[in-house]
């Protein structure tokens, strides 16, 4: 199915949008403090994404309330004494907290929303996408210029054939992860689909 123009100005571009401030506030963060950190403060990406979802009129079942406190707690318990923390790499978290809410809570309306016949999981994912790269693109091209190209230029065909393998790796696992998340989105809903993620957390805590 293809948006109407409306479609994608005020929901797939947001989502773009949103999807790119996420990724890059997130990597931000990890210049200033350890990925366990930034995973715990990142996990309470679900109460912004209470607030979101109640502002913009979408089904929510108040039950969800208990395990976000919960997630919450936890968060709270598992920071203190955080040696790695800092206050640019909490800001930077809580900034991609607010878009992975935006993110979510756009999507679960685009699924399960008047338009849920016309946008399944992978049509939203292809729409969305197109403008993330350019997007992503963009601001490489901003921050970083043509430094990492140089780089690449410069490397022998043994250390950049396995550079592109990892990438082409980590492509691969992004559309696994956020087809799944799409699919996980739509049946559970924006809140629901963030509280099952939290397991991911644990897993990178843990390791």
């Amino acid at each position: 199915a293809v948006p109407t123009s409306a479609e994608f100005l005020a929901m797939i571009l947001p989502i773009s949008l949103a999807t790119s401030v996420s990724v890059g506030a997130d990597n931000m963060a990890l210049g200033f403090s350890s990925v366990a950190f930034t995973e715990i403060l990142g996990s309470t990406t679900c109460i912004c994404t209470v607030g979101m979802v109640i502002f913009m009129g979408l089904p929510f079942n108040k039950w969800l309330l208990i395990p976000c406190l919960a997630v919450a707690m936890g968060c709270a318990i598992s920071a203190e004494g955080e040696v790695n923390a800092s206050v640019p790499g909490m800001l930077l978290v809580f900034l991609a907290n607010a878009a992975r809410s935006t993110k979510a809570t756009f999507q679960q309306k685009l699924m399960t929303g008047e338009s849920r016949d016309r946008f399944d999981p992978c049509t939203l994912l292809m729409w969305v996408s197109v403008p993330s790269t350019l997007l992503m693109f963009s601001s490489s091209l901003l921050f970083e210029g043509l430094a990492p190209m140089r780089r690449m230029a410069a490397m022998d065909k043994s250390a950049l054939g396995g550079l592109l393998l990892a990438i082409l790796a980590s492509c691969v696992n992004a559309v696994i992860l956020n087809l799944s998340q799409l699919f996980v989105t739509k049946d559970l809903g924006a809140v629901g689909g963030q509280l099952v993620g939290q397991a991911k957390a644990v897993l990178t805590v843990l390791g």
